[in-house]
């Protein structure tokens, strides 16, 4: 085999990068616009490698690694990721990426490798598996077919908006919120939630300027972001992420305060996303919950989503 060439990747090459993740899998297309945006604003205290493969100079990958301040992650876990073009797959190219991708992790000093394939990649879950890796967790992935639930769920969210005015919660848009205060309370509550999402490691608190560069972002418009305002006060939050270029639609998060639960504020506030998708012409929506995360796998199956290939996570920790 020739050995693959691995160069760092410069902002001006995203959308290669870009092409090469939807090149790895393309039911699931990565946006170029999204890709440069992301390397533009990247969280604080956080450190990257990112590189080109090449075999006899044509690009056939795209390797990276990432990490959260050591400070903040006492087992020094870190995500490694080879999004090899579907065409290029073979088991020696495969090792040999994920090898070095691991290897310049650890160089960083990176104590427990994190990566991530579709359950239906089994070359790659193999190659993993080979190398050491161990599953983790699952996170099941959901479709909703807008066009045949549409009707339905246009009805469904009129009249969960009708019962939240009862309870005095109002849904409404960020974009028509007009608190003053409205991102850092909605920062507050995001960060007050995340914590709730399951996980192996402490999930990484996000500062408020990163929120901020990360709700301005080019895939989510403040006229779609979705709010529960209670006294004031956000109490549950949803939105959908839309590409610029190219990809699917995404849930981006559904959350509800934790002293507000138990009222269908979830549902209700993720039924505005959907109606407003099916107003936009949206013809799906996906979205994605770790396999423990059973109030959002319930409010799935109620509002007609169907289940697709999932995300598996594996893990890897270094030899000392």
């Amino acid at each position: 085999m020739n050995e693959p060439t691995l160069r760092p990747a410069t902002l001006d090459d995203a959308a290669l990068a870009s092409d090469l993740m939807t090149a790895a899998y393309p039911e699931l297309p990565e946006d170029p616009v999204l890709t440069r945006y992301r390397w533009e604003h990247p969280r604080a205290g956080w450190s990257h490698g990112r590189f080109i493969a090449e075999l006899q100079g044509t690009p056939i990958a795209f390797v990276e690694w990432n990490h959260g301040p050591w400070e903040q992650s006492p087992e020094h876990n870190c995500y490694v990721g080879v999004l090899l073009d579907r065409a290029r797959l073979a088991p020696d190219l495969l090792a040999s990426l994920w090898t070095r991708v691991a290897s310049a992790a650890e160089a960083d000093g990176a104590r427990i490798f994190e990566a991530y394939a579709v359950e239906d990649e089994p070359e790659v879950l193999e190659a993993l598996r080979l190398l050491g890796y161990e599953h983790d967790r699952t996170e099941k992935v959901w479709e909703l077919d807008l066009a045949t639930h549409g009707e339905r769920l246009l009805e469904e969210a009129r009249l969960a908006r009708a019962k939240a005015m009862e309870k005095d919660v109002e849904l409404t848009t960020l974009a028509k919120w007009t608190e003053p205060d409205s991102l850092r309370k909605l920062h507050g509550l995001f960060e007050a939630t995340r914590l709730d999402i399951p996980s192996t490691y402490p999930v990484l608190p996000e500062t408020y300027e990163n929120f901020v560069e990360r709700v301005n972002g080019p895939d989510r418009a403040h006229d779609r972001i979705w709010v529960a305002v209670s006294g004031g006060d956000p109490v549950a939050a949803s939105y959908l992420r839309f590409p610029p270029v190219r990809g699917k639609v995404w849930t981006g998060y559904t959350c509800s305060h934790p002293e507000h639960r138990g009222r269908g504020l979830a549902r209700a506030i993720k039924l505005q996303t959907l109606a407003q998708a099916i107003e936009l012409g949206v013809p799906t929506v996906l979205t994605d919950n770790d396999s423990q995360n059973a109030p959002m796998l319930h409010i799935n199956e109620q509002l007609g989503y169907d289940r697709r290939p999932g995300f598996v996570s594996l893990l890897k920790r270094v030899d000392r």
